[in-house]
């Protein structure tokens, strides 16, 4: 299991110094890649101590062996699609400043709307849910619009202040809906931003390892309290009632050492998705299960409720997981299926190079699109390719549940854009960039 945790750095190192270059691109890329490695790469630390004790052993060192093969793969076709060095600014501060800073507290207060008020009652609207679920993606674009306008004008104040409200992002999905996860993504995702956008990257380097410790201690106190949580959001809890649930996660904190019982229980359970690939590749090797073949996504599923209003409900991977690696799931508990096993249930082995291939590719794509647009002060463009990549950042949903959020987020980016919002008027021009191939 060392040699694959070592492979794992080498590969986060090699997507940094190849499709992470500051202030071109990598933002969407390396929020994923830490999202893939949040569900995984604890799984995998937590068998580095030869004295823990859990239960999956051999499962978790083959699903992270399959894993890190995805990865690699990812981290190639990312480095594949990497635009080539381009000119400074095309807009100089004075105008990014203009044109992005009066949007900034509007897009994240649309977003924070979207999230907490509307997307519980979007489901009463055919497609109503898809298109609200992708407005939340604002609140992450006011951020990184934030963060561009403090460093373009080197407001380190600004920048500061900015990083301090990304605990807000778990915070806000923990009082909405009893759930850390969506928060987490979002915050991975700020900080990606920054990260890509500096070139100067020293604490990023000196508090990673800091915030890891803390972020899975702070994770497995939250497991032993969520269901507190979750039956007073589903009861329908005042806010203050919420929000004194979340205060305990913080009265209960202790750090934890990798080998402690509860730290284990939780990771194992929750941020060890190496285990369900594990048992999967059992299976299949063993002739128990068969491949699906792009089974995993009928064209049905993508046709919008707007269009086939009975059409029927789509979502929920705990009967394919359950399908393909014989775990039981007990009634109504939410499984994801992570795009490692599902790659793999549908086309083995090259399913997982071929996806995460293509997948490296097209968010370096956007990456690409995205900084672009931001340096030129294109409103329309961070909107066109930001909230489709923000959408993808779901490396534990299910494929269906991922693309449909994508058309979703395609869909109300163009609304915006029609509408004339955030600055986004009809006379501003929206180009689509052709990466070119690195040489």
């Amino acid at each position: 299991m060392t040699e694959l945790v070592l492979i794992w750095v080498a590969l986060l190192v090699a997507l940094i110094a190849f499709a992470g270059r500051p202030g071109v691109g990598g933002p969407l890329v390396l929020s994923y890649f830490l999202g893939l490695s949040l569900i995984h790469v604890p799984g995998a630390l937590i068998y580095l101590d030869p004295l823990t004790i859990a239960p999956s052993l051999r499962e978790t060192e083959l699903g992270f062996r399959l894993t890190v093969i995805g990865m690699a793969a990812f981290v190639f076709g990312a480095t594949i699609a990497r635009p080539k060095p381009a000119d400074g600014p095309l807009a100089s501060p004075a105008e990014i400043v203009s044109r992005y800073a009066p949007h900034v507290w509007p897009l994240i207060g649309a977003g924070l709307i979207s999230y907490v008020v509307f997307l519980g009652r979007a489901s009463a609207v055919p497609s109503g849910t898809a298109l609200v679920s992708s407005l939340a993606s604002l609140m992450i674009i006011g951020l990184w619009l934030r963060f561009y306008t403090a460093l373009v004008t080197e407001n380190s104040r600004r920048i500061l202040t900015t990083l301090a409200l990304l605990p807000l992002l778990p915070a806000t999905s923990l009082s909405a809906a009893g759930f850390i996860g969506y928060g987490v993504y979002w915050a991975l995702s700020g900080v990606s931003f920054l990260f890509a956008a500096l070139r100067r990257r020293f604490w990023f380097y000196v508090g990673a390892p800091i915030l890891g410790v803390v972020g899975l201690s702070f994770f497995a106190v939250y497991f032993s309290l969520r269901v507190i949580l979750r039956f007073i959001v589903s009861a329908g809890g005042s806010l203050s009632d919420r929000l004194a649930a979340i205060s305990q996660i913080f009265s209960n904190f202790q750090f934890m050492q990798l080998n402690s019982p509860i730290l284990v229980i939780a990771v194992d359970q929750r941020l060890n998705q190496n285990y369900l690939v594990g048992y999967g590749i059992e299976q299949y090797q063993r002739g128990a299960t068969r491949l699906l073949y792009g089974g995993t996504v009928q064209l049905w599923t993508l046709v919008p409720r707007a269009f086939w209003p009975d059409k029927p409900q789509v979502g929920g991977g705990g009967d394919v997981v359950s399908n393909f690696t014989g775990i039981p799931f007990a009634q109504g508990t939410s499984v994801g299926v992570g795009q490692v096993l599902e790659f793999y249930m549908n086309f083995e082995t090259l399913g997982v190079v071929v996806g995460f291939f293509v997948l490296g590719m097209l968010l370096m794509w956007l990456d690409t699109g995205l900084m672009r647009s931001l340096r030129a002060g294109r409103m329309s463009g961070v909107l066109l390719f930001g909230m489709p990549g923000l959408a993808l950042m779901q490396p534990g949903g299910n494929l269906v549940e991922v693309i449909v959020s994508v058309i979703g987020a395609v869909v109300a980016s163009r609304i915006i854009m029609a509408v004339g919002l955030f600055g986004t008027g009809a006379a501003e021009p929206v180009q689509t960039p052709i990466p070119e191939l690195a040489e």
